[in-house]
């Protein structure tokens, strides 16, 4: 910056190994590519470096370096620079442009199409003005333009007749996610994206949806408890229980295992282990049970789904 206006811009996309450097690397790659270009305004007289990368204000202070490290820093040493830290959010033009940047790297890998963008914006009805405005000039109203892309503040612009179905295919069901509702998949468009009545459209694609609507759970209205059906005889339903945390015989029972007839209300009490799981259960319910009154025809317990599955298989089993 010259008298506090820019004179120069530099930006730069990373390939190939760089997108795998950690945040430190890409930090200090970009400060050692800024010297390497504008060399020749910076070695005659002592700079300042603005970065809201806290690490990089400890760089001269470093003991002990990698081999890439040692390498970029002998070349930063050559400069009389000074590194002083900015926060984020101080620096928000900076990290605008940091945010764009980083957003169209990741989409080149991840969304086909992209490029075909560009072309589209000038005839799309909604953002052929703002586009022909930003491209030659700066930016106008929330829009700017960012490597031949309309951004409107740090989202891009997604025109019409373009990758919108695969966006949506991929905010709402992408990769290993599971199938999101509207208000989730609206959420993770809306970070990064932006086009006009994208709420609707997010809307009319999960609705339409097949997976949702097989998989969508068929509840009954939150209200009063369902009231259970009448028994017709003794002993066809029943219900069971335990009453844990009684104090331990000599036998070293320590709970007792309730079953109860639903119809006559006669029920049976029989004495367990607080830690027996449900194959014991089923053998307690079985030689206490069904070999006195027979198989019930329903059994109504709290216990969880799990508990309940292996309790029949047991007890089907005997």
């Amino acid at each position: 910056m010259q008298e506090r206006k820019p004179i120069a811009y530099f930006s730069e996309k990373l390939s190939g190994a760089q997108l795998n450097y950690s945040v430190y690397d890409k930090e200090l790659y970009a400060l050692v590519r800024v010297l390497e270009t504008w060399q020749h305004y910076l070695w005659p007289k002592e700079f300042i470096v603005h970065s809201d990368h806290e690490a990089l204000k400890h760089l001269k202070g470093q003991a002990k370096l990698n081999r890439r490290h040692a390498k970029w820093v002998e070349f930063i040493e050559t400069f009389p620079y000074v590194v002083k830290y900015k926060k984020g959010r101080e620096n928000m033009v900076a990290d605008a442009l940091s945010c764009r940047h980083v957003l169209l790297t990741q989409l080149e890998v991840k969304v086909p199409g992209l490029e075909s963008l560009k072309e589209l914006y000038c005839t799309d009805h909604i953002f052929s003005e703002p586009y022909a405005k930003c491209k030659y000039g700066k930016g106008w109203d929330k829009y700017h333009v960012h490597d031949g892309f309309l951004f409107r503040a740090n989202k891009l612009c997604v025109p019409d007749l373009s990758v919108r179905p695969f966006l949506l295919q991929e905010s709402h069901a992408g990769g290993l996610m599971g199938h999101f509702g509207r208000e989730k998949t609206d959420e993770l468009l809306a970070d990064h994206f932006y086009w006009p009545n994208m709420r609707k459209d997010v809307e009319r694609f999960v609705e339409r949806c097949i997976i949702c609507h097989k998989a969508k759970c068929k509840l009954n209205s939150h209200g009063l408890y369902t009231p259970l059906p009448v028994p017709n005889a003794p002993w066809e339903d029943i219900s069971m229980d335990f009453v844990l945390g009684l104090p331990r015989t000599k036998r070293g029972r320590d709970s007792i295992f309730v079953v109860v007839d639903r119809f006559s209300k006669m029920a049976h009490f029989i004495p367990c282990h607080k830690n027996e799981d449900a194959s014991h259960a089923a053998d307690l319910f079985f030689r206490e049970v069904v070999r006195l009154h027979g198989m019930p025809r329903t059994i109504v317990s709290d216990r969880d789904v799990k508990f309940m599955s292996y309790f029949w298989k047991t007890l089907w089993e005997k």
